[in-house]
């Protein structure tokens, strides 16, 4: 039980509050650090990642302060303020401090609203999607269960029902998404890039590969029975990874998927004149 302490155990108003916050922001600061030093993200292989991560690290600062001052004055405030021993009357009815009250109700709606901020302004200097439209690839990701399905929409790839996703390095990729079912979401950690898909609309995102390589591709949501098999990180998993590669090998790999579906289309026409003879 707390209880307003009596005058020789002090007050509500003569605690020390600055001390404490001063005290709770420098080791929630250290907290901060000390998570961002351990952190587990993985490499950054976007031009997107780097303001993504930027804003996890302001993020993170700032909760580790919030939380060491909050559980700092939770501590005091139940070492100051508990019932002493033997003692059962009833604590005294105190208002508080109305300036105190007025300022940890103000701080925080500046975080808040300094954390939206900073999430506004890194997603809309990140969105890269007409960019994509006008000079890089277009790309229909579709999700079902258990898989993606990869849609090549300019005119000089012009790819359907890809079941890997390739691109190439350094030129922004314009995403359009939707499913087939259920609600899924395309994930590349190592893009920084997440983004629902949905049987009822098509969600649109962007991002710009910088680095050549494999990256996992993971679905963000619980979408059923075969969900983990949609993580191309999990041993056994059918998802390939994504394949990010340079502009030649993106070309060679678009002629080579070029010639296998016209030869899948002559022996398809072929059989079918064969069962009409």
């Amino acid at each position: 039980m707390l209880r307003a302490p009596s005058k020789g155990h002090g007050s509500l108003k003569n605690l020390k509050v600055l001390p404490l916050a001063i005290i709770g922001t420098v080791l929630g600061a250290v907290v901060g650090v000390i998570l961002i030093v351990t952190r587990t993200l993985p490499e950054q292989a976007s031009q997107q990642a780097t303001n993504i991560d930027r804003l996890y690290v302001f993020f993170l600062i700032f909760s580790g302060i919030i939380f060491m001052i909050v559980l700092l004055f939770l501590a005091v405030a139940i070492h100051r303020f508990r019932a002493r021993p033997n003692d059962q009357r009833e604590g005294k009815n105190v208002h508080g401090i109305t300036w105190l009250e007025i300022v940890w109700t103000a701080i925080p709606f500046v975080l808040v609203l300094a954390c939206a901020f900073g999430g506004w302004y890194v997603l809309d200097r990140d969105d890269v999607y007409a960019a994509g439209q006008k000079s890089g690839q277009q790309i229909h990701i579709v999700g079902y269960q258990f898989g993606w399905k990869f849609d090549y929409l300019n005119e000089e790839v012009a790819l359907t029902e890809q079941d890997e996703l390739v691109v190439p390095v350094g030129q922004p990729i314009a995403f359009e998404l939707t499913s087939n079912d259920v609600m899924h979401a395309f994930w590349v950690p190592a893009w920084r890039f997440q983004m629902s898909t949905l049987p009822t609309q098509t969600n649109y995102a962007s991002t710009t590969p910088t680095k050549i390589g494999t990256f996992d591709v993971v679905c963000a949501y619980l979408c059923g029975v075969g969900h983990t098999g949609m993580n191309s990180a999990v041993e056994g998993s059918i998802i390939p990874k994504v394949r990010v590669v340079s502009t030649a090998d993106y070309e060679a790999w678009v002629a080579e998927r070029k010639a296998e579906a016209a030869k899948d289309a002559q022996e398809a026409e072929q059989a079918t004149t064969a069962e009409a003879a």
